[in-house]
């Protein structure tokens, strides 16, 4: 089996396949970077920077994503909403996280999301204050079309890993999860969204996370630290944990229909599971 690792997006990226030739691995590297040059806010050139700055831009990768976030926004009931980029820039979460440095400085609560989303064709534009960020499912979504595209060039078993959204295709994959936890997947994704992890702290004190809630422009306060979804693809995966990690109980009925599992880990460190959870061996 050919392994392929490199760094983007800000975190490693771990491809193995089966049954494809290395060029394709090499192929897969490329279309990371691509949509990391697209779809990085942190990038002064990337398409959503070009959105954010001039309120429209025109690229078919941006617009794809965009459709996706919107849709996710619609069926969560806001819990998951891609239309906080300036709130977290007003957080201090304005630079790759390893640039970041305790304390940021103060920072100020910033208003609910009133921005709109125009999408016309590969044609996106803004209306109304604050910016895009696709930092809940632009790794997710990528995982998805690096998978496809390797079983196109001939992969017959695959794990794609881009920072812990994973997806798999042609083999069961035990896959170690947090605290020992794990799941068996075989064709479907998994990913984790977490409160632990990407926390910062303000010079007057309190210490915020990555995850907001939309309602209040804040890092979410939520019963449950850590989120792990199953689903059908990354990009899902991807996106529902984020939104079961600020709406933990408006998402489960979700999480508990067929083709989705979920574990939940409160702040006690105590883990709950959906009845369906498939421990790996």
């Amino acid at each position: 089996m050919k392994q392929h690792a490199f760094l983007a997006m800000g975190t490693d990226w771990m491809i193995l396949a089966e049954g494809c030739g290395a060029d394709a691995l090499v192929q897969a590297e490329r279309s990371v970077r691509d949509a990391e040059g697209r779809l990085s806010r942190f990038l002064p050139d990337s398409a959503v920077s070009r959105l954010n700055r001039h309120r429209e831009a025109r690229d078919p990768v941006l617009a794809a994503v965009l459709r996706e976030a919107m849709g996710f926004w619609r069926d969560t009931g806001g819990a998951f909403d891609p239309r906080l980029g300036s709130q977290l820039a007003s957080l201090g979460y304005d630079r790759p996280f390893v640039e970041m440095t305790s304390p940021v400085g103060s920072w100020r609560r910033a208003d609910a999301p009133g921005l709109q989303v125009m999408l016309e064709g590969d044609r996106v534009r803004l209306e109304g204050s604050g910016s895009v960020d696709l930092g809940g499912i632009a790794k997710g979504w990528t995982v998805d079309r690096v998978l496809d595209a390797l079983v196109a060039a001939g992969a017959e078993a695959v794990l794609v890993d881009g920072g812990g959204d994973i997806a798999v295709r042609g083999a069961d994959w035990p896959i170690g999860l947090d605290d020992d936890l794990s799941v068996l997947l075989r064709d479907g994704a998994v990913a984790t969204s977490s409160t632990r992890a990407r926390r910062w702290q303000s010079a007057q004190g309190p210490h915020a996370h990555h995850v907001l809630s939309a309602r209040t422009g804040l890092p979410a306060e939520t019963p449950v630290d850590t989120v792990t979804v199953v689903a059908p693809n990354a990009t899902t995966a991807d996106a529902l944990a984020t939104a079961a990690l600020v709406d933990p109980a408006g998402q489960l009925p979700r999480l508990t229909g067929p083709g989705y599992q979920a574990a939940m880990r409160a702040a006690s460190g105590a883990w709950y599971t959906t009845p369906n959870w498939c421990e790996a061996p």
